[in-house]
């Protein structure tokens, strides 16, 4: 009756944890990277809410600061107008986009954002 196991037992199962443990922090690694962007995606689509506004079509192919296009907000804090002007955008503005015949009128634009995480968006006039 054996009491030990071989040195080459105890080698294998030294390389298939070693495989498994490495696995394993490959996926953590993927989950930590897939969080930071998905993080960074919501932050910038919090931060596009901001260009939304009726007056950002007058800066089509333009790029601007929150600051300068909410500038009729009339922001009074130091510390809130500096945050609105790191927040830049590449604004640029489609042209009308057909949409059929319908019983009223309505025009249709296409608002797209241009950053590190850009994002379209679409605005209807009637």
């Amino acid at each position: 009756m054996r009491k030990a196991f071989t040195l080459m037992e105890i080698m294998v199962s030294v390389v298939l944890i070693s495989i498994v443990v490495l696995g394993i922090v490959k996926i953590q690694k993927e989950n930590i990277y897939m969080a930071k962007y998905i993080a960074g995606r919501v932050q910038a689509e919090l931060s596009n809410t901001l260009f939304l506004g009726k007056s950002t079509m007058k800066y089509d192919k333009d790029e601007k600061d929150a600051y300068t296009v909410l500038s009729h907000l009339k922001v009074k804090k130091l510390e809130s107008r500096e945050l609105l002007k790191k927040i830049k955008r590449k604004i640029h503005i489609s042209d009308p986009i057909p949409i059929g015949e319908l019983p009223i009128p309505i025009e249709l634009k296409a608002i797209m954002l241009k950053s590190e995480y850009s994002g379209r968006f679409y605005r209807i006039k009637y």
